[in-house]
């Protein structure tokens, strides 16, 4: 991976698929809200290490 004009390296690489995950915030039956979040262990790890400061990719 070669980083583009102005953009260095990614200090981690994490591999693998990301997913969404739908959850429910009162029961479905009612016609209620759905709420939508990033999942996936790999983009879980991706995410913190990024909050940390850390260059991802």
């Amino acid at each position: 991976m070669t980083p583009s004009a102005g953009q260095s390296a990614p200090e981690v690489v994490t591999l693998g698929e990301t997913m969404a995950a739908l959850r429910a915030h009162s029961p479905l039956r009612l016609g209620g809200d759905l709420g939508l979040s990033v999942a996936g262990a790999e983009s879980n790890v991706a995410i913190g290490l990024a909050r940390l400061g850390h260059r991802v990719r």
